[in-house]
């Protein structure tokens, strides 16, 4: 296993799409079926690969109570947002203290309430990703091979055909496209964005020098300060930032991006509406045959 692989685990979302199913529970802290949170499922996935002490996870202030209720033996490190500004300046704060403590580290960047049934395929991925990442710049994004046309998830085109190997150039990003263009995707050979990305931290970091200039000074003052009072300065400089997309403001621009492909069987989900969730649990109890992706 490359040695420094570190986790930063997005969790500040507010889940308000499912929380009739959820009693208002944010997503990432309902416990489905009576098993652990899908924070804790994440987590759980993430451990034999990066150990809690290597592990942050982000979340809002108003998460505070539900934090409360995790063991920081399993949880690691937890930072609050002051107030949401989007996932790009939420990975941004993260890569703090990673920067901190390794400077060498390798990180996987995940949302903490997509549903994976396969965990053991996805950390194999990972691995391989991790390995094409050391002592250099290039970015992975993972995808999933799509069983359908969907026209509210985010999508990656890969140059070439896939073939042994797992790991090709990205071409372009389409986000949420009309269902004629989905089917033009498909047709494509085009794949899911599951939005977990493995890099170098330093090269995400240079990434946010590059293309986010403003948020990455922002972040080097807030160095200046001791960890005590980094917390309240934070406080009063993220209310005047603006909201950035991880995705859309940092890596969609970005050279050097590979795509690794995971095959539809790793049983990956977003959980984003009712209908997804509800077919991903059926599924991953093994009353629903296709994949769990395999929904409307």
């Amino acid at each position: 296993m490359p040695t420094g692989l570190w986790s930063i685990v997005l969790a500040a979302g507010a889940g308000r799409r499912l929380a009739a199913l959820t009693g208002g529970v944010p997503k990432q802290f309902w416990h489905p079926d009576r098993g652990p949170s899908l924070l804790g499922a994440t987590l759980g996935r993430l451990a034999p690969l990066s150990p809690p002490e290597n592990t942050v996870v982000i979340v809002d202030q108003s998460h505070r109570s539900h934090v409360d209720t995790l063991s920081s033996a399993v949880v690691g490190t937890v930072l609050f947002q002051p107030t949401d500004r989007g996932t790009a300046t939420g990975v941004l704060m993260a890569l703090m203290p990673v920067l901190e403590a390794d400077p060498n580290a390798i990180v996987i960047v995940t949302p903490s309430d997509h549903g994976i049934v396969d965990d053991e395929r996805f950390r194999r991925g990972v691995l391989e990703a991790s390995g094409a990442v050391q002592g250099g710049d290039r970015v992975v994004l993972f995808g999933v091979q799509p069983t359908r046309a969907n026209d509210d998830y985010g999508w990656i085109v890969p140059e070439g055909a896939l073939g042994r190997a797992r790991l090709r150039p990205v071409r372009a990003f389409v986000e949420k496209p009309p269902a004629p263009v989905a089917r033009q995707l498909l047709d494509a050979g085009a794949v899911w964005n599951t939005m977990v990305v493995v890099a170098r931290a330093a090269t995400l970091r240079a990434l946010y020098a590059e293309y986010l200039p403003g948020l990455a000074g922002v972040f080097d003052d807030a160095l200046r300060y001791s960890p005590a009072d980094r917390e309240h300065f934070l406080s009063g400089a993220y209310p005047a930032l603006p909201s950035w997309d991880f995705s859309r403001d940092l890596l969609t621009p970005a050279r050097n991006l590979v795509v690794y492909t995971w095959p539809e069987g790793i049983g990956w989900s977003d959980l984003g509406t009712p209908d997804r969730l509800k077919s991903w649990l059926s599924w991953r109890a093994g009353a629903h045959l296709p994949c769990a992706t395999d929904v409307a």
